[in-house]
């Protein structure tokens, strides 16, 4: 109790002796709101990585130790080795091919070229072509000529050409001269016919001397490029053409100016020989142009200036051309107005037509009454289009190029059938046309092996035309086997066309056709297969496979084609 009364007393007596601390009041002002945020959790990487730091020290000390070998054989020393340059492949210069097949058909090829040389090169070529064959005898033939039994007629075809070149590249100029001969025969006569047979040919034997220099240097400084000088002659001076052309370009206040010019001289029946008044008409063709970006278009802009000493009209003519590539290395497009011109000649004529009337040449000419001789009106004929194309890179290796054309066609030229009483030959017809063309190529390469490539033309003319298809195509597929056997199918189709049939000279004979003289030519299909095995660099071997359709229609009226017909052939180089 008295030890309770102690510590009650105590506790007092500390109370009253303890002061109190004296805390004030504090403000305390928030200046930014507060935004309690969780810091982001990592995780600690678990699997330690090793780096080793230690360098390998790669260096190596070589000391040269000097021992003599007790031998008696004495080393010889090597000679400095020599570097050679990469064998270049070896050419062959020459090469003969000769092939024999049915219908009497024969190939020929003779080639050389000159070996390799920086400053000099020249070469010959020479071609061989000829067949023979049998058609059934047709009311064609059998209405000029009734006194005829037999139940057959012969077709006779040759082609022989030669080319001989020479390239000499001397300073800043390279000079090339050519030599051409071209030598075709025609040949279409009952089997019995008593007449002499050269009578019944046609024969056209052309000759060309072509120069020309071609400037190496394209610097503004050099106004001319290149300049071309022919002379050429066919049948023995029947026909002759002298020409000129040459192309100047300058660069003027930063603007490239090119200018063409081109002069002919064509000249018919130049033999003093000739029965026939010789004809002369000359030509002058001036074309300026230049080139200008503009708007992220190329344009190309120029005139066709046209003149000729015969009735031809003089014309001026522009020439433009816009440019775009779409797509760089990809798609490009482009387009214009153009003007183009050609003079027709007994030698482009007979190129496309060999049974043309060739009065005035060196023919032999049946039937003594001068009604039967008729020349051929050579004309110029000139186009005038719009036009619009493409050139689309689709993939590798595969390419389509097409294009729309439309325009006026002034003396359209066609062929004419034309009777008299011992030939059944052609004239040249001239139409002045509006005409539509619409062309498409596709080319692919499809793998290592095998390629295709596609062409296709259609024409549309608001006017009928006679022996000219609206619709031409082909196709073919080469295959190539190691390089080793080549196989080169081939389809072509080409659409039916008019013709016209129309009668000249003395006696001639009536002959049956429809709707006033206009006849129908079918269409024609065919399809040919070639194969070429090369043994060796050397030597190599062909079948050539034509016609295997077989088809026998005509290709001009009153003119079959042959039927299937093959060649086999052996190649040699050296």
């Amino acid at each position: 109790m008295k030890n309770k009364f102690l510590l009650i007393s105590a506790t007092f007596l500390c109370a009253f002796n303890v002061n109190a601390q004296d805390i004030k009041a504090t403000e305390v002002r928030v200046t930014e709101q507060f935004i309690p945020a969780i810091p982001e959790a990592s995780k600690l990487n678990e699997q330690a990585t090793f780096s080793d730091t230690i360098k390998v020290d790669k260096t190596q000390k070589y000391a040269i130790s000097q021992h003599s070998l007790k031998a008696d054989y004495k080393t010889r020393p090597l000679k400095a080795a020599k570097v050679k340059a990469e064998t270049i492949p070896k050419l062959y210069g020459s090469k003969v091919s000769i092939g024999f097949g049915d219908n009497w058909n024969t190939r020929a090829t003779i080639a050389h070229n000159s070996s390799r040389s920086k400053t000099l090169n020249y070469g010959l070529l020479l071609n061989h072509f000829s067949n023979k064959y049998k058609l059934p005898l047709n009311y064609t033939v059998s209405g000029l000529y009734p006194h005829i039994s037999n139940s057959s007629y012969l077709a006779q075809n040759s082609k022989n050409n030669m080319h001989l070149y020479a390239k000499k590249i001397k300073g800043d100029y390279i000079f090339l001269a050519n030599i051409d001969y071209d030598r075709r025969t025609a040949v279409w006569f009952p089997e019995d016919i008593n007449e002499i047979l050269k009578n019944y040919r046609n024969r056209f034997a052309y000759t060309k001397f072509s120069i020309s220099a071609i400037s190496k240097e394209n610097t503004s400084n050099k106004m001319i490029r290149n300049a071309t000088f022919f002379l050429s002659d066919l049948n023995e001076m029947s026909e002759n053409q002298i020409h000129l052309s040459t192309n100047l370009s300058k660069t003027i206040n930063g603007f490239p100016i090119n200018l063409e010019i081109e002069l002919n001289d064509y000249l018919n029946y130049n033999n003093s020989d000739s029965r026939f008044e010789s004809a002369d008409v000359k030509s002058l063709h001036f074309s300026p142009s230049t080139s200008i970006t503009k708007f992220g278009l190329d344009f190309n802009l120029g005139l066709a200036l046209l003149y000729f000493t015969d009735d031809t009209p003089f014309e001026i003519f522009p020439q433009i051309k816009i440019t775009k590539e779409l797509v760089k290395d990809v798609l490009l497009v482009y387009g214009g107005i153009r003007h183009s011109q050609q003079r027709h000649t007994i030698k482009s004529l007979s190129d496309e037509n060999p049974y043309i009337h060739s009065y005035g040449t060196n023919q032999s000419i049946l039937g003594a009454s001068s009604n039967g001789y008729l020349l051929q009106d050579l004309r110029t004929t000139d186009t005038d289009e719009l036009y619009v194309a493409m050139r689309n890179v689709l993939g590798k290796d595969e390419v389509f190029n097409g294009g729309i054309a439309c325009g006026r066609v002034v003396n359209f030229a066609h062929f004419v059938r034309n009777y008299s009483p011992n030939y059944n030959r052609f004239s040249i017809g001239y139409e002045d046309v509006w005409q539509l063309h619409i062309n498409a190529n596709y080319d692919k390469k499809i793998n290592n092996i095998i390629s295709l490539n596609a062409n296709a033309d259609y024409y549309n003319w608001d006017k009928e035309v006679y022996h000219k298809p609206n619709f031409t195509c082909k196709l073919s597929a080469p295959i190539n086997l190691r390089d080793k056997i080549k196989v080169a199918p081939s389809l072509s189709y080409m659409s039916m066309r008019f013709s016209m049939q129309e009668f000249n000279g003395v006696n001639h004979v009536p002959l049956p056709s429809p709707d006033n003289g206009v006849s129908e030519l079918p269409a024609q299909f065919h399809f040919n297969l070639g194969l070429q095995y090369n043994y060796s660099k050397i030597l190599s071997a062909y079948l050539q496979l034509n016609n295997l359709t077989n088809s026998k229609k005509e290709l001009f009226s009153g003119y079959q084609e042959i039927g299937f017909n093959g060649v086999f052939g052996l190649s040699y180089a050296f």
